[in-house]
């Protein structure tokens, strides 16, 4: 049996169509509403802010912290009696990260 280019066009177009229809009919309900986007999206937001808010104070600890011991480690190096004047003022202008 063969058929012509119309015909083989004409039941694609239907079988797509029969397709289309039946994927329609299943994945229907699988569609998120419009309000429920906007509550999922405001609960996502809350909880990136809380994240985010956390982290600030971390950072911020961290930070504090840092600092203390930056300063009690040039307090040691200051009051080192075995270290040179001369050692001390180059490990004390020591940019971080090398000269």
């Amino acid at each position: 049996m063969t058929f012509t280019p119309f015909e083989t066009a004409c039941i694609t177009a239907v079988l797509s169509l029969i397709v289309a229809l039946v994927v329609h009919v299943v994945t229907k309900r699988n569609f998120v509403s419009h309000g429920q986007c906007e509550e999922r999206r405001a609960h996502v937001c809350t909880t990136m802010k809380a994240v985010q808010d956390g982290h600030s104070e971390l950072r911020q600890d961290l930070k504090d912290r840092t600092t203390v011991l930056f300063r009690m480690l040039r307090a040691m190096i200051v009051h080192d009696k075995d270290l040179t004047p001369e050692v001390k003022t180059e490990i004390l202008n020591e940019t971080p990260g090398g000269k």
